[in-house]
């Protein structure tokens, strides 16, 4: 590229005496010296200005370059698009011209005690900031032994990301101990910096807490932290007032199930109102006056938490609304949500509370949130693609690797069904399994790489989509307002002839079914069908 070429248009610098200020050294001479000039902006550069030695910076001489890409400055690491740069004539040496003029020390950083040195030499070194071994300019204290990235020395102090929910400090040391990053699940350095929480013990390496994908850019140190509310008034041992119901909740216990089991359907049974689950714990908090229910884990569900990818607070919902889309799992739910300010964004309960890395039984690492395109990945649970979130495990080279939704991880691990006598167990399949499986309640082939359900006593095997239809986040019994029908009762479908819908003119397959709340229509709707009302795609006749 020409030298005396405009960085800011396609035309060529032409000579001039007419005096400005310099681009490069923002200077303004008096005594009418050679420059170059654009015709079509006010880009001005002194003739002397053009090439420049500057032992400090660089042992070669510098021209001055415009730049028609990215150029990132081998100093301070800062990206320049379309602006002028020095580059050393006889290596790949590149400097923007901010970095030709300021200061080579830092005084008495709040990172550090001490003045900070740049040195001009590129080296290999470990940043004592993020722990990162890169190779680069660093900044050196003369008086200890500390190095850092230029970038890190202004790393922010007290920050929240979406993967956390207490906020997180930057230290310069952890002290030993197996540490593993809460983002991205490889070990910390405990003898660099990084950032930890001092609620809860998590640690994240100083690159991924700062990462745009997590951290909305705001400095916290000095900002006072709000009170979280807590989501229930304990009035006294028995009893407590929850912010999401208006009567007071006494606390009871269900027995006769095992703590991870699901029924399902569960006909005359409870339905954890914020969940949507039967209720399988033994400890759980009824309402003194009407059926609310919840889960004691629920119940305890925090007013605000933060999610992965979203960069604000979500709040849980004040009210069971009407069926919502969740963002995470693509499923209809009629329980709480995590909701953004504008309500936009909706996601359950169960989606929400999934922590990350997660150690999931299926696999025998833990996994994280897959970050590259999925738009091409299948996940190994339901044999789907297409899912905006992806968790994955990174072990690839010593055990393949593991792709899977929110749909499929939020699925209870034991399951009783009316199919059957006995608890399912869910069944994670393998890559390797060439076993023919045949579904008891649709009749059809399984696809034994995915993930199903099985019977350990009597070895019937049964599709997850089967065994849930859309039940897994509706609560029977919950009504609701569906388009122009007005209010209408979810209720089991457990009728010996089964009705037929409105809309499909079918007998209705699915687990639940629509009713007119108050009976003053003779109306029968598939849960399924009743979707397409929610969206406007089916007129009331």
């Amino acid at each position: 590229m020409d030298l005396n070429l405009c960085a800011y248009h396609d035309s060529f610098l032409k000579s001039t005496k007419i005096q400005s200020k310099c681009r490069a050294c923002y200077k303004n001479h008096r005594d009418n010296k050679q420059g170059y000039k654009c015709d079509f902006c006010d880009f001005y550069v002194h003739a002397e200005c053009m090439n420049i030695n500057i032992p400090s910076r660089h042992k070669h001489p510098l021209q001055l370059r415009p730049c028609d890409y990215n150029f990132t400055c081998f100093l301070c690491d800062t990206k320049f698009p379309m602006k002028n740069f020095y580059q050393c004539s006889r290596c790949s040496f590149r400097i923007c011209i901010p970095c030709t003029r300021k200061p080579l020390t830092i005084h008495r950083h709040k990172t550090h005690k001490h003045e900070l040195h740049q040195i001009l030499m590129k080296i290999s070194f470990t940043c004592d900031a993020c722990g990162l071994c890169s190779t680069g300019y660093p900044f050196i204290c003369r008086q200890c032994c500390f190095i850092i990235h230029r970038a890190c020395i202004f790393l922010p102090r007290v920050i929240c990301i979406n993967h956390h929910d207490h906020r997180i400090s930057h230290v310069f040391s952890l002290g030993p101990g197996k540490l593993i990053c809460g983002v991205c699940d490889e070990p910390v350095n405990g003898d660099c910096g990084a950032y930890s929480c001092l609620v809860c013990s998590s640690v994240f390496h100083s690159k991924c807490a700062t990462d745009p994908m997590f951290w909305d850019e705001k400095e916290l140190e000095g900002v006072p932290e709000e009170e979280e509310s807590k989501p229930f008034e304990v009035i006294d041992q028995n009893l407590i007032k929850h912010f999401n119901h208006e009567h007071n909740l006494m606390k009871d216990s269900i027995s006769s199930l095992r703590h991870v089991e699901v029924v399902l359907p569960h006909e005359g049974g409870k339905h954890c109102f914020a969940c949507t689950l039967p209720l399988y714990s033994k400890l759980c908090f009824k309402c003194t006056q009407c059926d609310f229910i919840l889960h004691d884990t629920c119940a305890n569900l925090p007013r605000s938490k933060w999610f992965f990818l979203i960069y604000e607070k979500l709040t849980l919902s004040h009210k069971s609304r009407n069926h919502f889309f969740c963002y995470v799992c693509h499923r209809y739910c009629n329980g709480f949500s995590y909701s953004n300010s504008e309500n936009t964004i909706s996601i359950d309960v169960r989606c929400a509370s999934v922590p990350l890395p997660l150690k999931h039984e299926s696999h025998p690492h833990r996994l994280v949130f897959y970050d590259n395109d999925p738009k091409d990945v299948r996940c190994e649970g339901c044999d789907l693609d297409g899912w905006r979130f992806l968790l994955h495990c990174k072990g690839n080279d010593d055990c393949g690797g593991l792709y899977v939704c929110f749909k499929c991880v939020t699925l209870p691990t034991l399951v009783r069904h009316r199919y059957d006598d006995h608890p399912l167990s869910l069944q994670y399949g393998g890559k390797n399994v060439s076993s023919t499986y045949w579904c008891g309640i649709c009749e059809e082939l399984i696809n034994s790489k995915t993930w199903f359900y099985k019977c350990n006593d009597c070895d019937s095997t049964l599709h997850t989509k089967c065994v849930f239809q859309n039940l897994i986040l509706s609560r029977p019994g919950y009504s609701s307002t569906v388009g122009d029908l007005g209010q209408i009762t979810f209720v089991l479908n457990t009728r010996l002839s089964r009705p037929i819908c409105f809309v499909c003119k079918t007998r209705c397959m699915d687990d639940l079914i629509l009713i007119d709340k108050y009976e003053s229509i003779e109306l029968f709707l598939c849960y399924s069908c009743s979707f397409k009302f929610y969206d406007g795609l089916v007129p009331v006749e």
